[in-house]
């Protein structure tokens, strides 16, 4: 899925070479799909001086492959990689007769740390054990072998080095791609989850956890200065059977692991999710596996054209993320950074909230420059609210990642952050609203610390393939202070204060800091 870049024959961007048979290569695995399937432009012609990885389903199997080795490496390249599964490398005349033929390197790939996942992945029962057996018979004919773990691909865990090292004296390396640079969502998808105990109704009735994230690609048609994740930079679209195959992940690890609280909800992101093409498809297929919401989170920009919007709500849309962060058309104009959006957030406002077949999420994120329109910013919403139910809103601090690393200007001052928050909260809850803190230290409501997102939802990031999950911090760079040691939010998911404030004045950090008492009763943090 990731971003094609022409190899240019260093290591880090190999030529990939096929062995250039007309037919489907030969493969004695069964992977679905197949990660080392031939590609149409694999056959460059100048290799000389260049690090070249043969790269063909599984090239062992070729009867003609050390021939084939020898006409690549009569092109002078500067090595030549064997990318394989391992299974024939235990085979007495294989190892020799490709060293003599010009193979620099052998690159087995594995697909878990122990014999029950890689060979659930392979289809091959023993799969893992002849792998095993191939590298340490390479090894002993002297040749260099390396061991790559090909759904973990640039996200190797330590484990995985552990048992790299362990097989072949060196750490795991990435897998050999003929698109090389890949985005960190990629292969994986994340899920919120309600933490163990939360029985305060506005997190637990009806709500839309568990949510699991599904990315479909980085591309952006707009550059807002406050990104998380440098959209706009990034051209991909990620290909509609790869995305569809993450929703089929999702529905086996979200639907079929419900425990019944809340509402198992797909929400897609990206990028701007609707530049896809096959969004409608996407929701359809989410639709049909059973998820009962469906949202997408988006800057709104592209829901205006023609009968669009309708047409995902036909296919299943229920809700929309819409990432409205001020209702002045110059001013969102320029925190887009791109030209020609004219009154388009002005509009997309007003009829999304003029929908009444659609849950809009309003999210903003408190900016320095926006600060003081926040409360007009609320009556202007709902003002133009005519959806039948009450605002739902969060407001969310900036995360220290993607363009704010260089627009730290965007961060509001902690003088006086409390109590614009507060007064913000006030007026919402005066127009029937009840705000929630998200990307957010929970002391930021450290008098209503049931509105932090933080102390009440886990956010768990999966791989697609094998299941395997981790806990994350989305929060980018955010560090504790000496308070935080005494405060109960620091075991219960808080995660600090954004770097950019300790970078810019540790000492008034730390005074900003307030620390928050553990309750002292089952079910959460009580509304004061």
């Amino acid at each position: 899925m990731g971003l094609r870049v022409l190899s240019d024959g260093t290591r880090s961007r190999p030529h990939l070479v096929s062995l250039g048979r007309s037919e489907r290569g030969a493969c004695n695995n069964g992977c679905e799909p197949c990660l080392s399937e031939t590609v149409a432009d694999m056959r460059p012609t100048a290799l000389e001086g260049a690090h070249v990885v043969v790269r063909d389903r599984e090239p062992t199997l070729a009867r003609d492959l050390a021939l084939r080795v020898r006409e690549i490496a009569a092109k002078k390249p500067a090595s030549i990689t064997l990318l394989t599964n391992g299974r024939m490398l235990s085979l007495a005349p294989v190892v020799p007769a490709l060293t003599r033929a010009g193979v620099s390197r052998f690159v087995v790939k594995l697909f878990g740390l122990e014999a029950a996942a890689h060979d659930a992945h392979t289809r091959a029962p023993g799969s893992f054990e002849q792998a095993i057996a191939g590298i340490a018979h390479a090894r002993s004919l002297d040749a260099h072998v390396l061991v790559t773990f090909p759904l973990v691909a640039g996200h190797a865990r330590p484990e995985h080095h552990a048992l790299a090292r362990a097989l072949t004296g060196k750490d795991a390396i990435e897998h050999p791609e003929p698109e090389v640079e890949t985005h960190a969502n990629e292969f994986r998808y994340d899920v919120v989850f309600l933490r163990e105990g939360i029985t305060d109704p506005q997190w637990a009735s009806d709500n839309f956890f568990p949510m699991a994230h599904v990315h479909t690609g980085p591309f952006c048609n707009i550059r807002c200065t406050y990104c998380n994740v440098h959209g706009g930079d990034d051209p991909r679209l990620y290909e509609a059977s790869y995305v569809e195959s993450i929703l089929d992940a999702a529905a086996a690890q979200v639907l079929a692991k419900s425990d019944g609280r809340g509402t198992p909800t797909i929400d897609f992101i990206g990028g701007e999710p609707t530049a896809h093409p096959d969004l409608r498809r996407f929701i359809a297929h989410a639709r049909r596996l059973g998820f009962e919401k469906i949202y997408v989170c988006t800057n709104g920009t592209l829901l205006g054209r023609p009968g669009y919007l309708d047409g995902l709500v036909a296919a299943g849309l229920t809700g929309v993320r819409f990432s409205l962060h001020d209702h002045r058309a110059d001013v969102a104009r320029s925190l887009a950074d791109v030209e020609g959006l004219g009154e388009r957030y002005v509009e997309i406002a007003t009829m999304l909230l003029a929908r009444t077949d659609l849950h809009l999420h309003l999210y903003r994120i408190l900016l320095a420059e926006t600060m003081d329109a926040l409360p007009d910013y609320l009556r202007w919403i709902a003002s133009r609210n005519r959806t039948g139910r009450p605002l739902d809103l969060t407001f969310g601090m900036p995360s220290m990642r993607g363009r704010l690393f260089e627009n730290r200007h965007l961060y509001p001052s902690l003088e006086g952050l409390r109590e614009h928050v507060r007064g913000a909260i006030a007026i919402a809850k005066s127009l029937g609203a009840e705000p929630l803190i998200h990307h957010a230290p929970a002391c930021l409501v450290h008098d209503e610390p049931f509105r932090a997102a933080c102390l009440h939802v886990v956010t768990t990031q999966l791989e697609a393939a094998s299941g395997a999950h981790d806990v994350q911090s989305f929060e980018g760079d955010a560090r504790f202070g000496r308070a935080c040691d005494r405060c109960a939010a620091k075991g219960a998911g808080c995660h600090g204060l954004p770097a950019a404030y300790w970078e810019a004045d540790p000492d008034a950090a730390e005074r900003w800091l307030t620390p928050l008492a553990a309750p002292s009763f089952p079910g959460g943090w009580r509304r004061v």
